[in-house]
């Protein structure tokens, strides 16, 4: 019965550890403000643009269930 309840427990937590919509919404500010670094430093680094873009396209993959009314409770 431990057995159970230990796994039963470890599911939840690990369901419970994804993002929030908040979340979602900061990281995409941040990687937003970290391309426009990269593309107005002057030296257009293509690698690091290529590895924000692979960073957005993964934050869009975590964050796709989203609406943008789950959005508006973010402050």
């Amino acid at each position: 019965m431990k057995k159970v309840l230990l796994v039963c427990a470890m599911g939840a937590f690990l369901f419970s550890c994804g993002k929030s919509a908040c979340d979602c919404k900061k990281e995409s500010e941040e990687l937003a403000g970290e391309m426009m670094k990269v593309a107005f430093s002057g030296n257009a680094d293509e690698a690091a643009m290529k590895d924000l873009q692979d960073k957005a396209e993964a934050l869009k993959e975590d964050c796709k269930d989203y609406k943008e009314a789950d959005y508006k409770e973010c402050k």
